[in-house]
């Protein structure tokens, strides 16, 4: 079987992606954040508490658990 460099290299979770994986309850009070790292869904919520994000476009807040994985830019 032929060495092919390419595929053989180290590539760790979040390499080639624009966003850093976080749970709720881990990012602080102020930041925005994404629900899903995909580029079809562009909805932006900002933390305002530990238990509710308020929607940036539409300014509705929503519940959401401490352990819901969000998307940080990088």
């Amino acid at each position: 079987m032929p060495n092919n460099p390419a595929q053989d290299a180290f590539r760790p979770d979040g390499i080639g992606s624009e966003f850093e994986e976080h749970n709720f309850d881990e990012i602080p009070t102020g930041e925005i954040f994404r629900l899903n790292a995909y580029d079809s869904d562009l909805s932006l919520y900002r933390k305002e508490n530990e238990y509710e994000a308020m929607d940036v476009k539409t300014r509705i807040m929503h519940n959401i658990a401490g352990n819901v994985k969000v998307y940080t830019k990088i």
